[in-house]
């Protein structure tokens, strides 16, 4: 039998050589050889699309919320400006009936009626009160004994006589002004002058006594106020009732007739 030599192995193995070469060569120039993502690649690939997908879910959000808050700024900016509107439309409306009311003669007279009876009851209130302290005052110092002594109680009666003088005055100073009657502001005027002395002298004799003269200015406050308050009162009384006259005259006649009517439309009777 003929020994192989290894040559032949060699020779008879160069076909199959030569067939698996051709086939290499029909396909390592295909692109997808190249082309073919491994799997590494194919992992970081997807982990960027997750990454990419992420980022633009996160802009697409931000986009959302900055037109929400876009929209919600418009929307109080709006609001406010409205509201602005509205409010000079308000005082507009108000200015224009302020306006209205001043050039009315009925709105002025009305006006100057309201002061006038806040004014007076303002005036009124301040002579109370210091006529109030000043009755307190002149009790302790006629009667400082208390209760028991009997000149503890006629002591306030005494200082209501001057409290009722000075009433009567400041009020019917009033009520005569309204009709321009002014009297004889001469008699009044001593009248007043005598009655302040008096309660000024009750308030403050025991201090001027004893030479204790800050004490003495301290309780003369509230007369001297009462004083001051009567002499307010009766000037405030004529330029009000002369303002009065004034602002009533410039009511032309048919308004006045109006307002005369006015209480006895809704009253058959009257007709």
């Amino acid at each position: 039998m003929r020994e192989e030599h290894p040559l032949d192995h060699e020779v008879t193995a160069l076909p199959v050589r030569v067939e698996r070469a051709r086939r290499r060569i029909a396909y390592q120039s295909d692109p997808a050889l190249t082309d073919a993502l491994s799997e590494d690649e194919l992992r970081a690939e997807r982990e960027l699309a997750e990454k990419i997908r992420t980022y633009e879910r996160d802009q697409r959000w931000k986009h959302i919320k900055a037109a929400s808050s876009h929209a919600d700024r418009l929307r109080e900016t709006t609001a406010e400006l409205e509201r602005a509107e509205m409010s000079d439309l308000m005082l507009a409306r108000k200015a224009i009936a302020a306006q209205r009311r001043e050039s009315n003669p009925r709105a002025r007279l009305a006006s100057l009626y309201q002061h006038r009876t806040w004014s007076l009851r303002a005036l009124a209130g301040v002579v109370i009160t210091g006529m109030l302290w000043s009755a307190v005052n002149v009790q302790h110092n006629i009667a400082p004994g208390g209760p028991t002594d009997p000149l503890y109680w006629a002591s306030f009666g005494l200082e209501a006589m001057i409290s009722v003088c000075l009433i009567i005055i400041m009020i019917g100073t009033t009520r005569v002004a309204e009709w321009g009657v002014m009297g004889n502001r001469n008699q009044v005027l001593i009248a007043e002058l005598f009655l302040l002395t008096l309660t000024i002298a009750l308030n403050t004799y025991p201090h001027l006594s004893t030479q204790h003269w800050y004490d003495a200015a301290v309780h003369a406050v509230a007369p001297v106020m009462i004083g001051v308050a009567l002499l307010i009162h009766n000037a405030a009384s004529a330029r009000y009732s002369t303002a009065i006259v004034r602002a009533s005259a410039e009511i032309p006649a048919d308004d006045g007739e109006d307002l005369l009517a006015a209480p006895s439309m809704g009253n058959p009777a009257v007709h």
